[in-house]
Parts: structure tokens; sequence; C-alpha cells
């Protein structure tokens, strides 16, 4: 029992980040567009609120997954595979988010001219952030040989 309470302890906030973007992911496909929401500057605002509210909360809760490694973790080198591991939702969630107002910034920029800057800006994050995600795959990948390697310090392979 201890190990179940010890695993749920250090995992359930990484849990509910992910359900939070599958259940994100679902909900795109709900044709979901009332009365008050036709205007399209209202709907790029809401837009907007919405899904910094749903970034903030995911990376909230990967923050406290975070710390929750910190005070678990056996030695530095899986600490920093662990954060590392870590940030890499966490800019996923970001791109995520950015990624759908992008999209409805387009939109908006495309029908009236409007937005079109917050597009741009939108866009070029969202493209430095992939380039920093693929450099943090490179980390883990790494860290995780380093994090092996100092697991078996006696053990050589000869």
């Amino acid at each position: 029992m201890s190990a179940i309470w010890r695993f749920t302890e250090r995992y359930w906030s990484l849990f509910i980040a992910f359900m939070l973007v599958v259940l994100e992911v679902y909900a795109r496909g709900v044709d979901f567009e009332p009365v008050e929401f036709q205007n399209a500057t209202r709907v790029v605002w809401i837009v907007c609120l919405i899904y910094i509210t749903f970034m903030a909360l995911c990376l909230g809760l990967i923050v406290h997954s975070g710390q929750m490694q910190r005070r678990f973790a056996r030695n530095k080198w899986r600490l920093v595979f662990w954060t590392h591991l870590l940030l890499f939702p966490a800019l996923w969630v970001i791109v995520f988010g950015l990624s759908v107002i992008e999209v409805f910034a387009r939109n908006i920029a495309i029908e009236g001219g409007r937005f079109g800057i917050l597009y741009w800006y939108v866009g070029e994050m969202k493209d430095y952030l992939k380039v920093i995600m693929l450099l943090d795959v490179a980390l883990i990948i790494f860290w995780a040989i380093v994090a092996g390697l100092k697991n078996n310090p006696g053990k050589s392979s000869s």
C-alpha cells in the first residue's frame, strides 16, 4: 500500500495535467458557438483567456510535479533528468495553446485585417519554443544516459 501511496503522491499532478490536455483535445471536436460569441473580436479574446488559463493550470500542475520529483529524487543526476523531462510537456502545453490562439488570430486577420500583429508575434514565439523543445529532447536523452551511468558507478563495460 505504501508503494501505491508514494506513486500517487509523486505523480498525481502530472496525471491531472495530462488529462487536461486530453480533455482539451477531445473538446476541440465539439461544435460550440453560442450567439454571444458571434463577434469576431470577442471570440479571439475569449479564446486567448481560456487558453491562457488552461496553460497556467497545466504549468502549475507540472511545476508541482517537479517539486515532488525534487523531494523524492535520490541524486542530483535524476533530478536534472526529471527537470528536463517535465520541461518538455510544459513547453508542449504552451506551444499547443499558442497554436490555437494563432489559428483564431489568423482567421480574424484574414477576414477583417485585425489581429495581424498578434498572429505574427504568436507565430514567432511558437517557432522559437519548438526549437527549444527540440533542444530539450536532446538534453533529456543526454541526462538519461548520464543518470543511467551514475546509477551504476561500479559496473564497467569491458
